[in-house]
């Protein structure tokens, strides 16, 4: 009995195998064309890093760029608090951002045609600083206002365990430390 019950398997094993080919005909190789290829470009972002300054004193705005990532407009931000490259600081640029910046546009309907860009910037993680130095901010202000179509920004600082305040900010606040 059981040698009848491999047989009957082993035979409709092969007769399966038969009938899969039927229908088939044999084919070269088909080609699918060249590989993918991305085609963005990144554009470079600009930052604003400070030159001089110290603890009493404000330091001067310089804007340098950077390279981009395609699709990340938003990136200058972000990067705010990333340690300057041995470029930037043999020009005797630093960052006040110590914080990781998340950074998210938005819009408002107080504009003229309804719409106004507006970037809504905090720290990322849980201890957001309750203030931020008035270079920080200009930093954070100018360098959001250089990316295209964003007009002023919403600085969102934790004023306690449960509430956050925001901040709206836009470059010329702090003309006076421009480069």
């Amino acid at each position: 009995m059981r040698r009848t019950g491999r047989a009957r398997a082993l035979l409709a094993m092969a007769a399966c195998a038969v009938l899969a080919g039927c229908g088939i005909r044999p084919t070269g190789i088909i080609s699918a064309g060249e590989g993918p290829r991305a085609r963005a470009y990144a554009a470079t972002i600009t930052v604003y890093l400070v030159r001089g300054g110290g603890t009493a004193e404000s330091g001067t705005l310089v804007a340098v760029t950077r390279p981009g990532l395609p699709g990340r407009p938003n990136l200058a931000v972000p990067q705010l608090s990333m340690p300057p490259t041995a470029r930037e600081r043999a020009l005797g640029l630093h960052t006040e951002i110590h914080e990781r910046l998340y950074a998210d546009a938005a819009a408002d309907g107080a504009g003229p045609t309804g719409h106004r860009s507006v970037l809504d910037v905090r720290a990322s993680g849980p201890t957001r600083p309750a203030t931020w130095s008035r270079t920080a901010r200009a930093q954070i202000a100018c360098t959001a206002q250089a990316i295209p179509g964003i007009e002023r920004v919403n600085l969102w600082s934790r004023t306690d365990e449960e509430r956050d305040e925001r901040e709206i900010l836009t470059c010329g606040q702090f003309s006076d430390l421009l480069d």
